[in-house]
């Protein structure tokens, strides 16, 4: 099977990313995922180097050792036609589309590049392609249409032929539908010369291959998957795809499409315990958390690569699954739902969900008509301090994860401060410079005798202390720590006379806002205000050269 594949990104350089076990690409959309499944996928079925491929620019196999070699070719002689050139054997996969691809190698030349170590390229489309099996979403409801049965005493033709006759891959598929759907299936050849995917509460009374008037009963009474939802297609299209064949590497492109959280998170789980049953690979791209932690059920080296493309760059960051398995395992970001941020452009966290209903609800209508804007997803932590818990893994894995906090930050001194500077990326050598700026804004606000959070934030101060804190202020801001300097969210769009603290203001302001666009007391987006504060975020999330991000 393929060991490695070379990547090439223009911002994060050239990477080799391992292909056994379970890797999972994700990101936002056009980021690149998808095409990196198809050019893995290409490299093993054409002779020539990967030269005119955008992401992929080289791979490594895993050679055969002599055992292993001999293996195969004895195998392949037992299922060779009795047509075949002399001293050839054949090699053949079901695809996707139900059609056999098969071809004729000759086994001397075969057993030269092997011994040799040569003509790698040869080797992956005459060797390594019959194990690998791509699966996209154009495909995935033919992968569960009827299908002819074909000459029984001939090689299957498609899958259904396939699981018809193959004992084991049909009691694995059954046992995997049965988990998800509490319902048992079956191929039905009661239809002669054509099979059919059947589902049923019950069990067969009978042979299920057979054609007796029990089993023609069972089958017209059993639901055909044509009639089922499209999430029962979906998933019973994937899994008997993949078992019909002995596939080493499965890649597959959103996975989780037309199925709910649930049967998202079954199906990661049953196709990563599959992979490593095989000792082979499973390569994905998708948007989706639960599939994700499927996958991380099953094994305990899931690999996850964010891809992010903008403003005509794109970049890769690879999580280790030590890192990926410790920040998965914190309680805090389980319940915050954290682990959704990879498949944003950018997270924005703030300190409460009174602030976070207030910010989205911003966001939404300043992103209204915009389709250049990013995909922002809005986090609540459960207080200051714990921003910084999520920010700083978000970051490291390549998150553009921005904080909103109240202007109090300042009063973050010793420890908590450092953490806030470890959290953001600041280098270190600017951690006194910025622990001073802290300290001089801070006490230029207690100087004031008033509530800097309640009693109008950086207006309190004179012209030069106001000066030196917008500076401090704009350096955070670079590194995406956006305070609010007005002091607290309830200080925003003050004209609008919204009365109340904490919940009671964040209900009252978004009923203030309206909702009936048509309505004339609707608000709408300005070029100030609150409105110029989350532009700022924006701008922050969407340059490809932000600071504060490894």
């Amino acid at each position: 099977m393929l060991q490695s594949v070379t990547v090439n990104f223009s911002e994060t350089g050239s990477f080799d990313l391992e292909v056994k076990g379970i890797t999972l690409f994700v990101g936002p959309n056009n980021s690149g995922k998808s095409l990196l499944l198809r050019e893995i996928e290409t490299i093993s079925s054409t002779h020539m180097p990967p030269n005119n491929l955008k992401i992929v620019s080289d791979f490594d196999i895993e050679w055969p050792d002599e055992t292993a070699l001999h293996k195969l070719i004895e195998t392949a002689k037992q299922n060779t036609p009795s047509g075949a050139p002399s001293g050839h054997v054949e090699f053949k996969r079901l695809t996707p589309n139900g059609q056999r691809d098969a071809s004729n190698i000759p086994i001397a030349h075969l057993q030269n590049c092997v011994s040799q170590k040569t003509q790698k390229s040869w080797i992956a489309s005459n060797l390594i392609r019959w194990g690998i099996i791509r699966l996209d979403g154009r495909s995935r409801f033919n992968l569960t249409n009827d299908q002819q049965g074909g000459d029984l005493e001939k090689p299957p033709q498609n899958i259904l032929a396939n699981l018809f006759r193959d004992e084991v891959a049909r009691a694995s598929v059954r046992a995997l539908v049965k988990d998800a759907f509490n319902v048992n299936l079956y191929v039905d050849p009661t239809n002669l010369g054509q099979l059919r995917i059947k589902l049923a509460d019950g069990e067969i009374p009978t042979d299920e291959q057979s054609l007796n008037a029990v089993a023609r009963e069972f089958y017209r009474g059993a639901t055909h998957i044509k009639d089922a939802s499209d999430g029962v297609q979906a998933f019973t299209g994937i899994v008997a795809a993949i078992l019909s064949g002995e596939y080493h590497t499965i890649l597959i492109d959103e996975p989780e499409a037309f199925l709910h959280p649930p049967l998202a998170r079954k199906l990661g789980k049953s196709l990563a315990t599959i992979a490593s049953e095989r000792n082979g690979a499973l390569m994905a791209s998708t948007h989706s958390p639960d599939f994700l932690m499927g996958c991380v059920q099953a094994s305990q080296s899931v690999k996850v690569v964010r891809l992010e493309y903008s403003q005509g760059k794109s970049r890769a960051k690879s999580i280790d699954p030590e890192s990926l398995k410790t920040f998965l395992n914190r309680p805090l970001m389980r319940s915050t739902n954290v682990i959704s941020g990879l498949f944003h452009d950018g997270v924005i966290v703030t300190e409460s969900d009174n602030d976070r209903a207030f910010y989205s609800e911003i966001f939404y209508r300043l992103a209204e008509g915009k389709p250049d804007y990013p995909s922002i997803l809005f986090i609540n932590a459960q207080n200051k301090q714990t921003i910084q818990e999520i920010i700083g893994p978000l970051r490291g894995f390549g998150v553009p994860a921005a904080a909103i906090t109240d202007i109090d930050i300042v009063k973050d001194g010793g420890n908590t401060w450092t953490n806030w500077l470890t959290a953001a990326k600041l280098p270190k050598a600017s951690y006194t410079s910025f622990g001073q700026q802290r300290s001089s804004v801070n006490n230029a606000l207690q100087s004031t005798k008033r509530n800097m959070k309640t009693d109008g934030g950086l207006e309190l101060l004179d012209k030069d202390d106001r000066l030196a804190a917008d500076m401090f202020f704009d350096s955070l801001e670079s590194f995406g720590v956006f305070p609010v300097r007005l002091g607290e969210v309830e200080n925003w769009l003050p004209h609008l006379n919204v009365p109340g603290k904490k919940t009671d203001w964040t209900v009252a302001m978004l009923e203030r806002l309206g909702s009936d666009t048509s309505d004339m007391s609707y608000v709408r987006p300005a070029d100030d205000d609150v409105w110029a504060f989350l532009e700022k975020i924006v701008a922050w999330i969407k340059n490809s050269a932000r600071k504060g991000m490894e």
